[in-house]
């Protein structure tokens, strides 16, 4: 089925319908915050002990109050220790599987615009049949990229943003990993300018909860959604993926 949206918008108008997508799902963002970060924190204290590292570190922990240069020497020398591979290897396994959570507001947008009720079980739409593998192993590969690409300059950022609009174009055109990258990379020279911004500024309002005690973190985090999800209806159409960007 095919949407019809306005080929090009401006850039006022993405950032209120996203603040709009944003106002309209706060309850299911709370209940997302609580749930993503209590699985990543439960995950990794519990990889941190399984891995060996708690008891590694232990004995240098007094360093911390005394001799923080001591102390960071130490922490190299830690993560030269073959299980500090695997814990890092964990995480990303871990963050993988949690990830697949993101899908579910794209489902809730998705239901807002056509009128439906929303229900909770639509935060789970990343984990329903072969969905979940699918986006296990995009997030998967998209991290370990990432970690890559982070320690190069700029290059992470640049990896997000040709890859900002792939498990949108995922889930709702039913493509893989890397015809999602390539359509999205076609998207973007659209109007690169536009989606930059309103990306810079989604992603400064989803951090700006952190200024508020910390605790209004669980409300903005997820805003990121709402502006992919904004700028994807506007660039693409849901029919052939040979023919989704928007002319």
């Amino acid at each position: 089925m095919e949407k019809t949206y306005p080929s090009k918008a401006n850039l006022s108008d993405i950032l209120k319908t996203a603040f709009t997508y944003w106002n309209k799902t706060l309850f299911y963002q709370i209940a997302f915050s609580l749930l993503y970060f209590s699985l990543f924190f439960l995950g990794y204290f519990f990889l941190f002990r399984y891995f060996g590292l708690w008891d590694a570190l232990s004995p240098y922990s007094e360093l911390i109050k005394t001799d923080m240069p001591a102390f960071n020497e130490k922490m190299q020398d830690v993560a030269k220790l073959p299980q500090t591979q695997g814990f890092v290897l964990g995480i990303f396994i871990l963050l993988a599987l949690i990830n697949p959570l993101n899908v579910g507001f794209y489902k809730i947008y998705r239901k807002i615009d056509l009128k439906e009720p929303v229900v909770m079980n639509d935060l789970f739409a990343g984990y329903l049949g072969f969905d979940f593998f699918k986006f296990f192993g995009f997030y998967l590969f998209w991290l370990i990229i990432f970690s890559y690409a982070n320690s190069l300059l700029m290059l992470g950022a640049v990896w997000v943003i040709i890859t900002l609009f792939s498990v949108p174009l995922m889930f709702f055109m039913n493509i893989n990993t890397f015809e999602g990258i390539s359509l999205t990379f076609k998207g973007l020279k659209k109007d690169f300018s536009t989606v930059l911004i309103a990306v810079i500024v989604g992603f400064l309002f989803s951090l700006s909860g952190l200024l508020l005690f910390g605790f209004g973190f669980l409300l903005t985090f997820p805003f990121w959604h709402a502006i992919i999800y904004t700028l994807y209806q506007h660039i693409f159409k849901e029919n052939e993926p040979k023919s989704a960007i928007k002319l």
